[in-house]
């Protein structure tokens, strides 16, 4: 029996070691190629009913090219509630298909399922997280979870705001206040992010969205969210802009550096450029030192700017009073060269921007009724308006709001904000 089951045994290692060198020597299957991301089919944009009476809603337009219904509205979500203003979207739709779009009027900020990217879903709404309360602007971190600005504290959005972190359901995960000793709390309002893991650092802007305060970045440490930093932007003086006008008293000194808005990280994860509303453009840099520098880059034209995109190492720039977007070269970020604009008709001063990377397009809006779509040549910044997009029977481009009727009924005009592209499938 000894021998037979040593026979046995060896038969099967035997056996067992044929099949292992069959298997090595078996080619690997080939993996598919991944596919480029697609082009947006679908455009979201964030809608407040004009007068009021009826609810703010979540509208879907169709940008396929190819598609009989392009640039037409084909479905709405309305929120149930009216007022709200609504305001920030996230600048992208992340990969769990979940989009948070603020009504800030109300404190109110409402979550979206566009996985069924023609149809979405209202998933809720969620007011305060902790102690903060009017929300602004959302950044997804690398957990998956956002990173917003909160502008304050309680129903009566008392200042000091401050920096919180959200799961994807809007609920509490950390926070930490935006007071600074030595600063007035009144100029704590935190305005919108940005997020550099490189580094572990965010910068954040102070501007207060309902009165004229605002003149500081924060810089925080991303792991504890520690407040760092409470810097006012350098002030800029006669010569390096031009000049505003101001209220009926006329000409006023330049001052380019209050209302500090959108922060953008360059591709080196360590630099941030960003535009305030009274148009000045600024490097921040040195970040991670115990000293970050603030220096002013130039200023653009008009008496306020908006929105900006940045692509690579092209800036996209909303230039209201000019009537214009304007796209510069600042791979030197300190010398940036303006590489193309378009400039629309004198309807429409773009306010908000976003950007779809594999076509190439942008979505203008207005802030109000109308919106443009524009293209851009990634490999030399050339912008154009799409001249198909626009409704139907109509003699110019742009797709209005201030219309009659919705999918969801004959409420009448809506006010567009923010505005994004939906994820290429």
């Amino acid at each position: 029996m000894r021998r037979t089951s040593r026979w046995t045994l060896l038969a099967g290692l035997a056996g067992t070691l044929g099949v292992v060198a069959v298997s090595a020597f078996t080619p690997p299957r080939p993996q598919p190629r991944p596919q480029p991301p697609r082009p947006a089919s679908f455009l979201y944009v964030w809608a407040g009913d004009a007068d009021t009476l009826s609810s703010d809603f979540l509208a879907v337009i169709d940008v396929r090219r190819e598609s009989a219904t392009y640039a037409q509205v084909i479905s709405t979500v309305p929120v149930g509630a009216k007022g709200t203003v609504p305001h920030h979207t996230e600048h992208q739709v992340e990969r769990d298909g979940i989009l948070f779009a603020n009504g800030f009027g109300a404190g109110r900020t409402f979550r979206f399922d566009v996985n069924q990217a023609a149809s979405p879903k209202l998933l809720g709404s969620f007011t305060t997280a902790g102690d903060y309360s009017f929300p602004h602007s959302f950044v997804q971190l690398a957990n998956g979870h956002l990173l917003s600005t909160f502008q304050g504290r309680g129903t009566t959005n008392t200042p000091p705001g401050g920096l919180v972190e959200l799961d994807r359901q809007g609920r509490l995960v950390r926070a930490t206040s935006a007071r600074s000793t030595g600063f007035d709390t009144l100029d704590m309002r935190p305005y919108s992010l940005a997020v550099l893991p490189a580094i572990d650092r965010v910068v954040s802007t102070s501007t207060d969205m309902l009165a004229d305060h605002g003149a500081h970045l924060q810089i925080w440490r991303l792991s504890d969210l520690a407040l760092l930093h409470t810097i006012p932007l350098p002030k800029t003086s006669g010569g390096d802009g031009h000049q505003h006008e101001g209220a009926p008293t006329g000409k006023y000194s330049e001052q380019h550096h209050l209302f500090p808005g959108e922060p953008r990280t360059l591709a080196d994860g360590k630099t941030v450029l960003l535009a305030t509303f009274t148009c000045g453009f600024y490097r921040v840099s040195t970040l991670d030192s115990p000293k970050p520098a603030i220096d002013f880059v130039k200023a653009f034209g008009g008496l306020d700017c908006a929105v900006p995109v940045l692509v690579g190492n092209t800036w996209v720039q909303t230039i209201p009073d000019e009537r214009a977007v304007v796209s510069l070269d600042v791979s030197d970020a300190m010398h940036p060269r303006e590489l193309s604009r378009v400039t629309f008709d004198s309807t429409f001063k773009p306010h908000w921007m976003a950007y779809d990377a594999p076509s190439g397009r942008l979505i203008v809006n207005d802030g109000e009724s109308q919106l443009q779509l524009v293209t851009m040549n990634v490999g030399t910044g050339a912008l154009a308006i799409d001249s198909a997009f626009r409704d139907r029977g109509a003699k110019q481009p742009g797709v209005r709001f201030d219309r009659a009727s919705w999918p969801h009924g004959a409420t009448g005009p809506a006010k567009a904000h923010g505005s994004v592209f939906s994820r290429g499938r």
